[in-house]
This record gives structure tokens, sequence and C-alpha cells, in this order.
């Protein structure tokens, strides 16, 4: 009776549990999201998954561009539309379909946006940054990727001093130092281990 008893708190805790999700993104495959607190709003920057065009992979994650969310009560979601797309991106393929999961961090009044794409020249990810003057933005690409970085999932992390610091991933988790400009490497790659 009592093992009976037990499975049926559980069987009722998952059900609860299935009945009371809330998805955020409701009209949109979207993965891999950046959750950041701005202006006393969240904001969510995730990765946009669309179903494949023809002539690329049928099998495989197949994203173009980037929206951004905001919220104010963690119920109620804005959708401001497109951010970024893989045709504005000057040093990425047109039609690389690799843009994961971003980041976006403030530093001194400014936004800016770190993504991950497909070079056009040669193989693998590189990662970009745009800036904007708002969250939302609109955001102005850089002309290159950052230097040095070949990899996807970008997360920037500002310690109390002021510094930043990238991690990313790709033959393993890397980091580094970012330049008062946000947008280059300060010093050398390091490996987490």
């Amino acid at each position: 009776m009592r093992k009976h008893l037990l499975s049926t708190s559980v069987l009722c805790i998952v059900t609860t549990a299935m009945i009371a999700q809330n998805p955020i993104i409701r009209d949109q495959y979207a993965a891999d999201p950046t959750a950041r607190v701005f202006n006393n709003k969240v904001y969510l920057y995730p990765s946009h998954d669309i179903t494949p065009p023809t002539g690329q992979r049928q099998d495989w994650f197949c994203m173009e561009d980037y929206h951004v969310f905001s919220s104010s009560t963690l119920t109620d979601w804005t959708d401001h539309g497109m951010i970024i797309s893989q045709e504005l991106v000057p040093w990425g393929k047109k039609d690389g379909y690799s843009m994961w999961a971003p980041d976006c961090v403030e530093m001194n009044g400014k936004y800016y946006f770190y993504f991950p794409n497909a070079p056009k020249s040669g193989r693998g990810f590189a990662i970009g940054v745009a800036t904007s003057d708002s969250p939302i933005g609109p955001f102005k690409l850089e002309a290159e990727p950052i230097k040095g970085i070949f990899g996807i999932d970008p997360c920037v992390l500002i310690d109390k001093d002021g510094q930043a610091y990238i991690y990313w991933s790709g033959m393993g988790i890397r980091g580094a130092k970012l330049k008062e400009n946000m947008k280059e490497l300060d010093g050398e790659l390091k490996e987490m281990k």
C-alpha cells in the first residue's frame, strides 16, 4: 500500500509539472537562450531553428537569425523581432545556417551581442560581435569576427573589477580576457580543464 501511494504521488507531481509548463516562445523554434537583466527587465536571446531549406541537411540544426524577447513579469513576453540575420553578417556564409547559442552583455551603456556563425572562408565557426545602444537593437555588426576565436556558444563574464572575459566551446572550453573595446582578445587563450 505504501509503495502504491508513493508511485501515485510521484505520478501526480510529474503530471502537474507537465501541465504547468509555460513556454516563453510559442510561435517559433528556439534553443540555447541567454537570459540577461537590463533596466529591470529580463531579455532572452535564443537561437532560432527553422525548417531546413532544400539542399540543406534535413537532420541537423538550421539557424539563420536571432530574435530578442523581453519581459517585466516573466509571464508576458514581447518578441522585438529579428536582430541579426546570416545574410547581413559581412564575414559569414550567407547560407551557413550556423547561428547557434549567443550572448549579450552591457558595458558602459553599450550592448554587445556575441554570436557564432560559419565564416565565408575556411571551415568551422567564428564568433562575431554586434553593438547597440539598446538591448533590443538595432545592432551594428562588426566587419570581422573576433580574431583568435574558433568555436561556438560564446559567454561573456564581466568581473567585479570591470574586466570582461569571453568563454566559448570548440575543441574544449576556452577563455580569454577581452580588451576594453569588448571586440578583441587581450592576451593569451586559456583552455579550461
